[in-house]
């Protein structure tokens, strides 16, 4: 009797399910970047993304971990990170010359890879103190603890360089875009090859948060055709009006690490909004994003120079930080206010409901700063929708960034 039994060379688990699954996906995003669709490619990259945060999350849930899923994936990287981002880039007419930056990037990334397949995450102790409001009182510190952090720069950020570039392109020409994309893609190609750690996202939340929005930012640019501008300026402008408030932000974190103005660090009423809102935090905010409005100054000039007009040049741009910390700072008490009435203790989130307070977090100042450009400053209402959507992702890359520096003992 005939054997109908086939031995194959490996046998595959659900997680490399999930992980193949990508080969459709990119395959797809380079049909669509060979006909000319690149900003629909750029979405299905944000998707294929995504499979690859979760396939090794799921490995570790589902305890099917093993040596050749490392491998696997990271083939399926080279494909996502670096294959179709070179076909996209060379239909973008990054071609002829400039390929030779598509070949570094491909070289330090296949290395970067090699390596990564080797040793895998590397651990680093992270010191820092954790202040969870904008407004926080900064008595103690936290014990030093271990983070994983990447060896060298990890090759997805391709996608998220290449997606900012493209985003530009409209405003800065295709002539300009290349130069920046060059330049870039350069300095990326060497913090992936050298020996030095690279801050990996904390949670994949985080990453989930990027991708869906990456995905959803170019179907809407994909979808909008021609008027492309139309859309992208939208997104531009709400994002340019984030930068008093991160400045602001990092500074205002500065302050509380260093106890600088230690006098006015009391409590506005402890009672009504807990012990983390301080008079410092109400008086000195607005006064940093002021001059983080001010710091938009030189940014204008160079757009006024390469585009022959400025984004905010109907603005006085102090003015326009200034109330952007006042939005922030109002929009922050309903929220503790909320959470000391139901019996949530400040700097504390119910385990069972930390997702929505985290959201809750998130989107509190996203609303106040938003509002407060439209009524006062008069920013369209698709801008402060826009606004709303993004500061949240903002924010975690942000508190990624002080949480890397030592200002912050979480990136949550």
């Amino acid at each position: 009797m005939m054997n109908t039994n086939v031995d194959f060379i490996v046998k595959l688990n659900r997680v490399d399910l999930i992980t193949l699954s990508s080969v459709l996906i990119t395959f797809i995003a380079i049909i669509n970047a060979i006909e000319g669709h690149l900003y629909f490619s750029m979405a299905l990259l944000f998707i294929a993304m995504t499979a690859d945060a979760l396939d090794g999350m799921l490995a570790r849930k589902w305890g099917l971990e093993r040596e050749f899923g490392r491998y696997l994936d990271g083939f399926m990287d080279a494909l996502i990170y670096l294959v179709v981002p070179s076909i996209i880039m060379i239909q973008w007419q990054f071609d002829g010359y400039w390929s030779v930056f598509i070949l570094l990037m491909i070289a330090c990334g296949c290395i970067r890879l090699s390596v990564f397949n080797q040793v895998g995450n590397i651990e680093q102790k992270n010191e820092a103190s954790e202040n969870k409001d904008a407004l926080t009182v900064n008595n103690e510190s936290d014990s030093p603890r271990k983070k994983l952090s990447y060896k060298g720069m990890p090759v997805f950020w391709s996608v998220f360089i290449l997606a900012g570039v493209m985003i530009l392109e409209p405003f800065i020409g295709l002539s300009l875009a290349h130069i920046v994309l060059a330049v870039s893609l350069t300095v990326f190609s060497f913090y992936m090859v050298i020996d030095k750690p690279f801050f990996k996202f904390s949670s994949l939340k985080q990453i989930l948060v990027l991708t869906i929005s990456g995905f959803l930012i170019f179907s809407l640019f994909s979808l909008s055709g021609s008027g492309l501008a139309s859309p992208i300026n939208t997104v531009l402008l709400a994002l340019y009006l984030q930068i008093p408030v991160v400045i602001g932000g990092v500074l205002h974190m500065v302050f509380v690490k260093r106890n600088y103005l230690s006098g006015l660090a009391l409590p506005i009423h402890k009672a009504l909004f807990g012990r983390n809102k301080t008079w410092r935090g109400i008086f000195l905010v607005p006064l940093l994003t002021a001059f983080g409005g001010m710091c938009l100054m030189p940014l204008e000039w160079l757009i006024e120079l390469v585009t022959g007009a400025s984004l905010l040049s109907q603005w006085n741009l102090i003015f326009l930080g200034f109330i952007a910390g006042i939005g922030y700072v109002l929009a922050e008490l309903p929220n503790s206010f909320f959470k000391r009435r139901i019996g949530v203790k400040a700097g504390e989130v119910p385990e069972d409901k930390k997702y929505w307070f985290m959201a809750l977090d998130q989107l509190d100042s996203a609303f106040g700063v938003a509002i407060a450009y439209w009524l006062v400053l008069g920013i369209s209402l698709e801008t402060a929708w826009v606004y709303i959507i993004s500061f949240p992702i903002t924010a975690l890359l942000v508190k990624q960034w002080l949480f890397n520096h030592n200002l912050k003992s979480s990136a949550a």
